[in-house]
């Protein structure tokens, strides 16, 4: 079930992107509002679900041990604080460099999480490409899409 949750994440996310590039030229208030909607508010409520509701199998996912799963219930409450923070921001279209603060903050957290899954991929003794690709690198192109939105949206 994590893995659905993530894909639809991964699906919405990318969606938003799309339509946030699509409009910038045309309509960059409505671009923002809409990557700060689907790219952090809802892909990080998504985050916030498939890291606590279906703990075990995110886990399992990630290749993680599940013994103490407090570790992932605090990444999908980041999630959420971000997911939320984004919903927000976006719906009530505030200002688009109080935006651009969301958009940053949250791709920062998840350039570190790309970080540490890249660690992981070196690390570990069966270097998944699975992780590689999804973990480290479509993260990295996601958190790079996301800071040209904040960098745009705090130059306006």
């Amino acid at each position: 079930m994590a893995s659905i949750i993530s894909f639809f994440g991964i699906l919405v996310g990318a969606l938003g992107l799309f339509f946030g590039f699509y409009f910038l030229p045309s309509a960059p208030e409505t671009a923002f509002d809409i990557v700060t909607i689907s790219s952090v508010g809802v892909v990080g409520v998504l985050a916030f679900v498939h890291h606590v509701f279906f703990f075990r199998s995110d886990a399992q996912r990630l290749g993680w041990p599940t013994d103490h799963p407090d570790w992932i219930f605090g990444v999908g409450f980041a999630n959420l604080a971000f997911g939320c923070m984004g919903l927000l921001a976006g719906m009530a279209s505030c200002d688009t460099k109080l935006q651009a603060v969301v958009i940053f903050g949250y791709a920062l957290y998840l350039f570190q999480a790309a970080m540490l899954h890249f660690y992981r991929y070196l690390t570990d003794a069966q270097r998944s490409p699975a992780r590689l690709w999804r973990s480290v690198i479509m993260t990295l192109l996601f958190v790079g899409m996301m800071s040209f939105f904040g960098v745009r949206a705090w130059l306006i």
